[in-house]
C-alpha cells in the first residue's frame, strides 16, 4: 500500500500528501513506501568509504559468506539514513519548512542483508502544536525479506506552517 494509511486505498508509488495543520488528526495512522529501496552492495562501498564504515561484515562479500550470518550486512546507519528517501515515498508534509529535531530512540532488531529490498512503515505517533509550527513523533519500521524489523527509529521533526 505505497504511501496510504494502511486503512486507505493508495496509488502504488504515490506518496500520501496531509497538510501540516492537519496531521494531529492522523496519529495512529500507518503509511507505508513503495517501491522499496534495494541496498546494493555500490551503495555499501560508497557509504564504508565515506564514513569509515568499511567492516569487512559489509564489504567483504567472501568473507561475509563464511560467517554466522552466511551473508553481508548494511551498515546500520546507513540503514536509519535511507528513512529520509523511504518516507518521502510513504508521506509528503505540506508545509513552508521542516526541521528534523531528532531522535528518540533507535534500534537494529535484526541485520539487514547487502542486496535485498529495504521497505519502511511510518507511523504518526504524537503531533504537538509548537508556535507556528508542529511536532511530530513518527515511528520509523523498516522491513526487509525476515520477519524480524531491521530497524526501528522515533524521530522529531518540526513543521512549519
Amino acid at each position: 500500500m505505497a504511501g496510504a494509511p494502511t486503512s486507505g486505498t493508495p496509488t502504488p508509488g504515490t506518496p500520501t500528501s496531509l497538510d501540516s495543520r492537519e496531521l494531529a488528526r492522523h496519529v495512529g495512522a500507518v503509511f507505508v513506501a513503495e517501491p522499496a529501496l534495494v541496498v546494493g552492495p555500490d551503495l555499501v562501498r560508497e557509504f564504508a568509504t565515506m564514513t569509515g564504515a568499511d567492516h569487512w561484515m559489509h564489504v567483504d562479500q567472501e568473507r561475509a559468506r563464511a560467517s554466522p550470518l552466511g551473508r553481508a550486512t548494511v551498515q546500520g546507519l546507513l540503514t536509519l539514513s535511507l528513512g529520509a528517501e523511504l518516507e518521502r515515498r510513504a508521506l509528503a508534509v505540506r508545509a513552508s519548512d521542516a526541521v528534523f529535531y531528532g531522535f528518540d530512540r533507535v534500534r537494529f532488531p535484526a541485520p539487514m542483508f547487502v542486496s535485498d529490498p529495504l521497505g519502511l512503515r511510518v507511523e504518526i505517533l504524537a503531533v504537538e502544536e509548537v508556535g507556528g509550527a508542529v511536532q511530530a513523533r513518527l515511528r520509523h519500521t523498516f522491513t526487509s525479506v525476515g520477519p524480524r524489523p531491521v530497524c526501528v527509529s522515533e524521530q522529531n521533526i518540526r513543521y512549519i506552517h
